[in-house]
């Protein structure tokens, strides 16, 4: 007969809880002028120990989906501010070469007897509209596909975390990540990434002490649970 002894995860717990609670104060902070770089670094500490807290409780649970999934959420989120940057610039440069000369076209109209004016045309105005249309649309585009992506894989992190802890808030907490961040172009989703993150403050609050390897959720598909 094989025993499961049980496993102290107090302190991930801990870690957990403060990385949470900065990391919800990181975005109040973030909205604020002046002090936006102080929420980036309080977003940035956050992350840390929530990687941090993930990695120990996987490690004594013997499952690393929670550190694996929420580590690739930030790769995937990092990758996606640096391609953003990238076509932005890109974006720039196009618009503004080097010789920093556009297409003028001089035409001259007769507008009496002996007598005529000239008209400037700028040929590259609006081809300049177009292109600065087109590249706000691919940012968006690119930032939104990049964003869900991001949150799916925080989403099976916080399930994972269901999975060993037993803990339902870690399923709330995925399942309203993932509506905000599918919602989140229609500004309802602020609301319900806010609930998320209240929800992950609350799960790690409710996580015991304690834990027994292989006693998790009971729950057989996390479909189920997050749709």
């Amino acid at each position: 007969m094989v025993v499961s002894v049980e496993v102290d995860v107090s302190s991930e717990r801990n870690l957990g809880l403060i990385g949470s609670i900065l990391a919800l104060a990181a975005g109040f902070f973030g909205a604020v002028p002046y002090i936006g770089v102080f929420g980036s670094i309080l977003s940035l500490v956050g992350f840390v120990l929530i990687l941090i807290a993930l990695k120990g409780v996987g490690d004594k649970a013997g499952d690393g989906r929670p550190f694996r999934y929420y580590l690739y959420g930030f790769i995937v989120a990092v990758g996606g501010i640096v391609l953003a940057v990238i076509i932005v610039l890109a974006g720039v440069l196009a618009l503004h070469p080097s010789s920093g000369e556009g297409v003028v076209f001089h035409g001259s109209h007769p507008i009496g007897i002996g007598e005529s004016t000239s008209v400037v045309y700028d040929l590259d105005q609006g081809t300049q509209s177009s292109t600065v249309l087109g590249l706000i649309v691919i940012v968006a585009i690119a930032v939104i596909v990049v964003f869900i992506l991001a949150a799916y894989f925080q989403k099976k992190a916080w399930e994972a975390m269901y999975d060993i802890t037993g803990v339902k808030e870690f399923a709330d907490t995925a399942k309203w990540l993932w509506w905000g961040a599918l919602t989140l172009i229609i500004l309802v989703g602020a609301i319900l990434l806010l609930i998320s993150a209240i929800y992950q403050i609350l799960a790690f609050s409710n996580m015991p002490e304690k834990l027994r390897p292989g006693e998790g959720s009971t729950e057989t598909g996390m479909d189920e649970v997050i749709f």
